[in-house]
């Protein structure tokens, strides 16, 4: 697939926290012209006008704040920021909740030297970049969470509704109680609410799809 070529340069600020990392991002990224790296300092010190379509290269194993909290304080700093996450390997469920959270891209460390700058160019057009696999699974999810349900959803409050869309994503509760900024204890409340006002006997029964719920019934559907 031919690579597009950004018509004016890519702002790109990578955050690793750890120096030996963030100076070989920073190394990568000036091998392409069309970039235009910045530390975070640097970033810092702009105008909110030119931190603009910033693209984010975040070093998820060495963040110091969980990811979601880290991406809310740079989308509030930054107007149409865009996020690649650097990690291990990781499932294709893993990458699902990246997406889930805000992040427009994926990397694995293996792949950094190989694929980031294009990892970059894309996010900066306005395409995603994780695995096919993984991006049709993240369709699927947002079409089941857009889709009105047969659940009567009057019977549950704003926050669970809430809690009950980030669990159809497959978050957990830790990374639920990261994402709304409550606490894991208030997590299971509400949770326990919604299994009682939806009749459900697990969270798996919240997740679970219609159609394998139809097949467990009718084993010849």
């Amino acid at each position: 697939m031919s690579r597009a070529i950004p018509l004016v340069p890519v702002q790109v600020c990578a955050i690793a926290h750890n120096l030996l990392i963030e100076a070989y991002l920073a190394q990568l990224l000036r091998t392409d012209h069309h970039l235009r790296p910045l530390r975070l300092e640097q970033y810092t010190g702009l105008s909110p006008i030119t931190r603009r379509n910033t693209v984010f290269v975040l070093d998820q194993s060495a963040l110091e704040v969980p990811l979601c909290e880290c991406l809310r304080q740079l989308r509030d700093s930054c107007s149409n920021a865009k996020f690649i996450v650097l990690d291990t390997e990781k499932s294709k469920e893993e990458i699902v909740r990246l997406l889930g959270v805000g992040a427009h891209g994926y990397v694995s460390h293996a792949d950094v030297s190989r694929t980031l700058i294009r990892a970059i160019v894309s996010v900066a057009g306005g395409q995603l970049w994780v695995p096919q696999e993984a991006f049709q699974q993240f369709l699927l999810e947002v079409g089941c969470v857009l889709r009105k349900d047969t659940h009567p959803r009057q019977t549950t409050t704003p926050r669970e509704d809430e809690i009950l869309e980030l669990v159809r994503r497959r978050f957990s509760n830790r990374e639920i109680a990261d994402f709304l900024r409550i606490r894991i204890c208030t997590v299971k409340f509400h949770l326990s609410n919604i299994l009682s006002k939806m009749h459900a006997n697990s969270r798996r029964d919240l997740i679970e799809p219609p159609s394998e719920k139809l097949r467990k019934h009718f084993p010849q559907c």
